[in-house]
């Protein structure tokens, strides 16, 4: 139920507006769904539902919604995404220090990343970031992965560690594409991968978006 919200703000919000913009999870999803002779508007939202409601049959554990829950786990995520912010306080510290002695792409990142002007569309796509890179990278990439580790027989430790460490580099690729990387930005995206598939496998899917989302926002409008 946590999920739903988030997914409610994004869709409708992108509907009224009238925006075409998405996010390249969202890009992705669709156009596979395109491909596979699919285009209905509301189906990749329908099928995200129910993606999440066999993730939770599989998981055989008991039906309940405790509505009281909600307002406690919205307070952790702000928890989790702080932990994220402080990362990237860190990362911003660090490209801020190299910038001051010599332009680099570093510099160049920097510069895109805090002089952005802030709109409702891209709040929306922050949402939406939160969403969609959520269900592509943690909760369908990453059990994949996992499952396929511990296919070859690897220690379920092993499997889950490298399982999380694989699906953390693929979502920094995906973040790099048609942009121009340094080293300092491709750890920082990597460490958010780490500290969402963590929050992902110990807290559930609903608490990643949540994280995800919060600090997708707070970025944007406070960087």
């Amino acid at each position: 139920m946590f999920f739903l919200p988030w997914l409610f703000l994004y869709e409708a919000g992108l509907w009224f507006s009238g925006d075409p913009y998405r996010n390249l999870a969202d890009i992705w999803l669709r156009e596979l769904l395109q491909r596979a002779g699919f285009s209905q508007y509301f189906l990749l939202p329908i099928l995200s539902c129910a993606v999440l409601l066999g993730w939770h049959h599989l998981s055989k554990l008991r039906w309940k919604v405790d509505w009281q829950c909600l307002p406690g786990m919205f307070i952790e995520c702000v928890g989790y995404a702080a932990i994220l912010i402080g990362v990237f306080q860190i990362q911003h510290w660090v490209l801020s220090t190299i910038s001051y002695f010599a332009s680099t792409p570093a510099a160049a990142w920097l510069a895109a990343e805090t002089d952005a002007n802030t709109n409702l569309h891209q709040l929306l796509a922050m949402v939406g970031a939160g969403i969609y890179e959520e269900l592509f990278f943690r909760l369908l990439l990453l059990p994949a992965m996992i499952w396929v580790l511990l296919r070859i027989e690897l220690k379920t430790w092993i499997a889950y560690s490298l399982g999380v460490v694989l699906v953390s580099l693929c979502f920094t690729a995906a973040h790099s594409i048609g942009v121009e990387q340094d080293w300092f930005t491709f750890a920082f995206r990597f460490l958010v991968g780490l500290i969402l598939s963590v929050v992902f496998l110990k807290r559930g899917f609903g608490m990643a978006v949540g994280a995800h989302a919060l600090y997708n926002i707070a970025v944007e409008v406070f960087y």
